[in-house]
């Protein structure tokens, strides 16, 4: 790595960057594996759902090569004790059937996550050799799967919002407790590689905000939805803080 910060110890950077590029190689093998699941629910959209599994998977080698590139081995196992529900959460679903319920989990929540995340570490990407060309290809790739997302539920969700509303708060008060937690526990990496947890955080919320209202929610009901689901999440993410500092 270079142009390393004089505040941050190069211990503590490494493992900065093997915990971040773990949650990214291996967060985009569960959106490959999720793609797939969706994909054996609704033969019609099986084409182009496998492709996005593919170029899911090519985005997990390509920040894997760029990890390796700066001499960082991604923390697979701090990223399997984040992300690892996801997987519980995906076969539950696809157990069910619900291919709806496995669209917002992956479009919203999965995708939000990444976008808050890749887009501000293109600000910082220079510092840290072949990650720009990584983060980039992946964040336009992710806004395109959201983009299919957001189509596929507005019709389906034509003129019913009210159980798209419902959909979405079934699904996602599980999976914004996990991820926000992770984007809570990762404050400090994000920091110290340049990036800053709180504004990555404020992205995650204002990210999601906009997919319901692209989908169809009203503003106001977008905004308390978000509200609803994070401000209990930050209350109690703020207090674990505390006690660990305090203990």
């Amino acid at each position: 790595m270079n142009d390393l910060s004089e505040s941050v110890r190069p211990e503590k950077l490494n493992l900065a960057m093997a915990r971040l590029m773990g949650l990214a190689v291996f967060g985009e093998q569960v959106a490959a594996r999720t793609y797939v699941q969706m994909a054996s629910l609704k033969p019609d959209f099986a084409p182009i759902l496998r492709n996005f599994a593919s170029m899911e998977g090519r985005h997990g080698s390509a920040f894997d090569r760029a990890a390796r590139l700066n001499g960082v081995t991604p923390d697979r196992a701090f990223a399997q004790g984040e992300l690892g529900y996801l997987v519980e959460q995906v076969d539950e679903y696809h157990g069910q059937g619900d291919f709806e319920a496995l669209a917002v989990l992956q479009g919203f929540i999965v995708e939000s996550l990444a976008i808050a995340t890749y887009e501000p570490f293109l600000d910082v990407a220079d510092r840290y050799p072949g990650t720009r060309e990584a983060f980039e290809t992946a964040l336009t790739d992710e806004k395109y799967h959201v983009d299919w997302v957001i189509r596929y539920l507005r019709l389906t969700f034509f003129d019913r919002g009210d159980a798209f509303v419902d959909l979405v708060g079934r699904v996602n008060s599980r999976g914004i407790d996990c991820v926000g937690g992770t984007m809570m526990n990762i404050a400090d990496c994000l920091d110290s590689v340049g990036m800053s947890g709180a504004k990555c955080t404020g992205l995650l919320m204002d990210t999601y905000a906009h997919l319901l209202e692209d989908v169809g929610v009203d503003s106001s009901v977008a905004t308390g939805n978000v509200i609803s689901l994070f401000m209990p999440l930050m209350r109690k993410y703020r207090q674990a803080r505390k006690d660990r500092i305090a203990a």
